[in-house]
């Protein structure tokens, strides 16, 4: 793999998470968004149990990180992601003894329904509300916040069925209102009452949404 190659100044710059790491686990090539994903900057070539590492302590990355082991044949596997996408890697050996990896965001893909009338912890939410931002059957899409230590029973009691709810780290309910223009979300939250309401931006990610909630 050779940024000079017409496969890399394609993808470069495209949606699909490409790196290639050396025979002794450091990382020697990686495009614009396996660094976005892992935060790294431009330059940097951590070795991956250094990545890792600081992932876990910036709290980004996979919600469970895997042991890293020597590849021998190609492999797939899936991981949730602490920003609440799902990702579908790809690793196969290369003839030096490092290994390449590509990973593709699958959230879009069997998006669940939300669970109706059930409170989802924090992580379940933000796994709820990254598989609506990527699907384009939920749009338009806004959700509501209220403050923390908000009751949940009066509020899963009232919204609709195919509304999600959850409760977010900081305290605060999240409810997702998927398939709702502004208008009609505006409606909905000034029934409930008491809800902070954003509209989503196609593009953005479940963590930078909830930055603006």
């Amino acid at each position: 793999m050779n940024p000079s190659d017409l496969w890399w100044q394609t993808l470069a710059d495209g949606p699909l998470l490409l790196a290639l790491f050396d025979a002794e686990g450091r990382l020697r090539l990686a495009n614009a968004a396996f660094r976005a994903a892992w935060g790294l900057a431009c330059g940097d070539r951590p070795t991956w149990a250094g990545m890792a590492d600081a992932a876990r302590a910036a709290n980004i990355g996979p919600v469970e990180m895997p042991a890293r082991r020597p590849r021998t044949v190609q492999s797939g596997r899936e991981q949730v992601w602490r920003d609440g996408r799902r990702l579908w890697w790809v690793e196969h050996p290369t003839d030096d003894g490092g290994w390449a990896c590509t990973g593709v965001d699958i959230s879009a893909l069997a998006r669940p329904l939300p669970p109706s009338g059930q409170l989802l912890p924090a992580q379940a939410g933000l796994e709820l509300l990254q598989s609506l931002l990527t699907d384009p059957r939920a749009w338009p899409l806004c959700v509501a916040t209220t403050c923390a230590g908000a009751d949940e029973q009066a509020l899963l009691a009232r919204i609709r069925g195919e509304d999600g709810c959850a409760r977010l780290d900081d305290g605060r309910l999240l409810l997702m209102l998927p398939s709702t223009g502004p208008a009609q979300a505006a409606a909905l939250v000034e029934r409930l009452g008491g809800l902070v309401l954003t509209e989503a931006q196609w593009g953005e990610s479940a963590a930078a949404l909830l930055l603006r909630a």
